[in-house]
């Protein structure tokens, strides 16, 4: 990487702008121009208006012409590990603020043509429109401060994966391999070990819930998961039969909605009597994937008995009463997904497997810094959240959890 620091003088006013997050963040990386770029593009995802396109932070940052190729080249062609970077920055966000749990989250990244890794055709809920995208899987601490991205996983469809040319030029990497989005999920979920914190998760369908289930499970973790109404489930001490994932068994099974709809009347508040608040359902629960008897909560529009939403919970006790909050919202909020945004989480240009996950690492590094260095030096809530981001986990939490 061409060194132009003779040429491409910082700014005086984004001087000191995230420098103790990149020391502590880039210092493991090999070479100085890798950390002193680096740095840069983490500053420029802080501070540069509008698009932060390399070419747009380039010029917000330097009195150079030239510096978005350097900012181009430490994301798209260097060599760094995002990996320790990851690790580096859940340990530096776990210093600041508490830990109330760790959420499982999509993102969508709208893309137009075919040449960007893993982009597809796939259904977006958010718009309800079909779109060539990307979807990209995160790891995100949930604190008192917000939502918090530290690790990340890129769905690539077998397609991706099947033709050596694609592979080739998307420099997707022999280790990557076949892998449903709850399969990617529960990978990032097996990274969160070594704290009794609960994994918070949403399964968009029937199949998505069975694996989820099943596998968080199977990693031995405290869970919450948000589940379609239709997915079958057993009340009391009988485990349902094994079918293939997300298959209802023979005859008409009890969904998670038709056992909601029956216990309605006597469920009881989970947290703050709120008319729409999650209630506890009076029954332990089984699925076919689920090895130990499970707990199920829904929440309901006034007058309504049809359940707005479903969760089943691995947690029981005191540990269900302390997850209370955890259950408010969704898993990460959208207020989480809109400061990522304001940190260019769509704005990246490249075409890279490599340079897609060392983009999503600096965008992480500068959400991160946002939302925690104005809670430590200020006391004050981050301006692009709007509000106080305890509310994007649910408030009143009653303390973190132990690491």
């Amino acid at each position: 990487m061409t060194d132009r620091r003779a040429t491409a003088a910082r700014k005086p006013e984004e001087r000191g702008t995230a420098d103790e997050l990149t020391r502590r963040l880039f210092h493991g990386l090999p070479r100085t121009d890798q950390r002193r770029w680096a740095g840069a593009y983490v500053t420029g995802l802080l501070t540069t208006p509008g698009r932060k396109s390399v070419r747009n932070m380039g010029l917000s940052l330097y009195d150079s012409h030239t510096a978005f190729q350097s900012l181009h080249q430490v994301v798209s062609e260097s060599t760094w590990s995002w990996s320790a970077v990851r690790r580096e920055l859940a340990d530096w966000c776990r210093e600041r603020t508490a830990l109330h749990g760790w959420a499982l989250g999509r993102v969508t990244v709208p893309k137009r043509g075919r040449c960007s890794a893993g982009v597809h055709r796939r259904f977006d809920p958010a718009t309800g429109r079909t779109v060539g995208c990307q979807l990209g899987l995160g790891l995100f601490l949930l604190t008192e401060r917000g939502a918090l991205p530290v690790d990340w996983r890129l769905y690539l469809p077998d397609e991706w994966l099947d033709d050596p040319t694609l592979r080739r030029r998307a420099r997707i990497p022999e280790t990557a391999r076949p892998g449903s989005p709850a399969r990617l999920m529960l990978d990032l979920a097996a990274a969160a070990d070594g704290s009794a914190a609960p994994v918070v998760a949403e399964a968009e369908t029937v199949t998505e819930a069975a694996e989820l289930v099943e596998g968080l499970g199977a990693l031995g973790t405290d869970w919450i998961l948000s589940v379609p109404g239709a997915t079958p489930v057993s009340a009391g001490l009988h485990r349902l039969a094994r079918t293939p994932a997300g298959r209802a068994p023979a005859g008409r099974a009890l969904t998670a909605a038709d056992l909601a709809r029956q216990l309605q009347g006597s469920a009881r508040p989970l947290g703050p009597a709120t008319p729409e608040a999650p209630r506890l359902l009076p029954a332990q629960v089984h699925t076919a994937q689920s090895a130990a008897p499970l707990r199920m909560a829904a929440s309901w529009a006034p007058g309504h008995r049809t359940p707005q939403r479903i969760w089943l919970t691995s947690l029981h006790g005191e540990r269900l009463g302390e997850a209370a909050p955890l259950f408010t919202g969704h898993a990460v909020g959208t207020d989480a997904l809109a400061g990522l945004d304001d940190c260019g989480l769509r704005d990246f240009e490249g075409r890279s497997y490599p340079g897609w996950h060392r983009h999503m690492t600096l965008v992480s590094a500068a959400y991160g810094h946002r939302l925690l260095e104005p809670a430590r030096t200020r006391g004050t809530v981050p301006a692009s959240t709007g509000r106080p981001a305890a509310e994007l986990v649910g408030a009143g939490t009653s303390g973190a959890w132990a690491a």
